[in-house]
């Protein structure tokens, strides 16, 4: 998980909105979180487009495996508002480039291999490729294949040289980075909470007017 503070707004201003809201029941309170609902939609989409800058993945790979919460905390000091990047690592089929697209025997050759217990001669699954940066060549690794497990799932996996409780040869899945990782960055996230920063005063501007102007109840 990757996680910073900014400090949005200062005590000043928080006063001064606290105070234009004083006969509002729980206004505060609410135009607060719409703001910070607006901000973590924004940023949402701004760090998908800052990751798709560097990485080779498509936006929908990264909404996936992405979780963004923005959390604020009113003191002393100020406004302060949390925002956490987390996610699990993104399987590296899900990156552009990964080949094969479905799982393809080689069918000029044949390898033995331990399944269900018994030692069987199969055709070799292709040579798997894949990458994660967009500044890199897709990578070939000799040793993984793409296959698709009982549940469903599709991956790029190897052959660890163990063995499952079966009896058969156990297997990894090669793994890219996740989104806290390719967020990692400190002037990426520094741009970013900016960004978000300005939609979050912005909007608690709008909504602070809207409610004095009666248009938002």
């Amino acid at each position: 998980m990757s996680a910073f503070r900014i400090d949005a707004i200062g005590q000043e201003e928080l006063d001064r909105v606290q105070a234009l809201l004083s006969g509002v029941e729980g206004g505060m309170a609410k135009v607060v979180r719409e703001a910070l609902s607006r901000a973590a939609s924004h940023l949402r989409t701004t760090s998908v487009k800052a990751i798709r800058e560097k990485y080779a993945i498509s936006a929908a790979g990264i909404r996936d495996n992405e979780t963004i919460s923005i959390s604020n905390l009113v003191g002393a000091g100020g406004n302060q508002v949390w925002i956490k990047f987390a996610g699990k690592k993104i399987p590296l089929y899900r990156y552009d480039g990964a080949a094969p697209a479905t799982p393809t025997q080689d069918i000029s050759r044949w390898v033995m291999a331990v399944i269900s217990g018994q030692e069987r001669w199969v055709h070799p699954g292709v040579a798997a490729r894949g990458h994660v940066r967009k500044d890199t060549s897709s990578t070939q690794f000799e040793s993984a294949f793409v296959a698709k497990m009982r549940s469903g799932h599709v991956g790029i996996f190897e052959r660890t040289g163990g063995k499952t409780a079966s009896g058969g040869d156990a297997i990894r899945e090669l793994m890219g980075l996740s989104v806290p990782q390719m967020l990692g960055n400190e002037e990426v996230q520094e741009s970013l909470a900016k960004d978000a920063m300005k939609v979050f005063q912005g909007r608690l501007e709008h909504n602070v007017t809207a409610i004095l102007s009666g248009i938002w109840r």
